[in-house]
């Protein structure tokens, strides 16, 4: 999904029991040549594309991170931001924590590891008590593939179906590239754990949002692709409905509409239904 990161671009495969990582900056296309690909091995897999936000822009920050401490070999890609993040890293360094990164979502990681659980999904639940912000995140380790949305629904996480196989993507655009099946967004606080025998689903109660949704604006503005089904309506349709809107409120005498750039011309579409003008 290039149209939401081009500064670097990862992937994490695991081939019996082995996860293997290949990273790079820079866009999918040149970092993923066809003899990298032909390399990568397994039956499992997680990709990340990059758009800096938190952490400085470099290899060390590219996603997905690859860690191994005493509950094996895990790794996470994340899309989002944790407002105490600042706080918590400087929590953790007190207590011994050595990072690797600059970037936010290596603290999940470090609050997963100080978890008393052995379980994977128990870990990631106490570490995410303690964080705050946005994340919709993916995980995988040598047996499942491990899917969660925070509990304000911030970020959009979507999960999908091809023959055997589940999908977990930020967008619904990369199961219809792929041929797979749409299956539904990701609830608000809820963890969806993929592996061999199927898709089981849990919202712990440590989760639980607080009676209300705060999905962010910008991926119907911006961020994601019109063709995209996300918060429950295609992109397409609200930013037409935007441009709807804007007619209405700022009607002007004009010769054209111009989206600029490419990804404002749902929007231009409906503020031309609406006033008339063409674009």
């Amino acid at each position: 999904q290039q149209h939401r990161g081009q500064e670097a671009c990862g992937i994490v495969s695991c081939n019996k029991g082995q996860l293997t990582a290949h990273k790079g900056m820079g866009l999918v296309s040149d970092v993923f040549t066809q003899d990298v690909l032909a390399g990568f091995k397994g039956d499992m897999a997680v990709g990340h594309v990059r758009y800096s936000t938190t952490g400085s822009s470099g290899i060390k920050n590219a996603q997905p991170l690859l860690v191994d401490f005493a509950k094996g070999s895990v790794c996470i890609a994340h899309n989002g931001n944790l407002v105490n993040s600042f706080e918590l890293r400087k929590y953790l360094e007190r207590h011994g924590s050595i990072f690797q990164t600059t970037t936010d979502s290596e603290i999940i990681i470090h609050l997963m590891a100080k978890a008393r659980s052995p379980n994977l999904v128990e870990s990631l639940i106490y570490a995410l008590q303690k964080v705050r912000g946005a994340y919709s995140l993916v995980l995988m380790n040598d047996k499942q593939i491990i899917g969660v949305r925070d509990p304000l629904g911030i970020r959009p996480l979507s999960l999908g179906r091809m023959g055997n196989a589940w999908c977990l993507a930020s967008e619904t655009c990369a199961f219809d590239l792929i041929g797979a099946k749409f299956i539904r967004e990701l609830a608000a606080g809820e963890i969806t754990i993929l592996t061999k025998d199927g898709v089981r689903s849990i919202k712990p109660g440590q989760l639980r949002h607080p009676g209300r949704l705060a999905h962010c604006i910008f991926e119907h503005v911006y961020f994601a692709r019109p063709d995209s089904y996300v918060f429950g309506e295609t992109v397409h349709t609200v930013r037409t409905k935007l441009g709807q809107q804007l007619a209405r409120e700022y009607p002007l005498k004009a010769d054209f509409v111009v989206p600029v750039p490419d990804s404002g011309y749902s929007a231009a579409l409906g503020y031309s239904r609406e006033s008339g003008i063409p674009v």
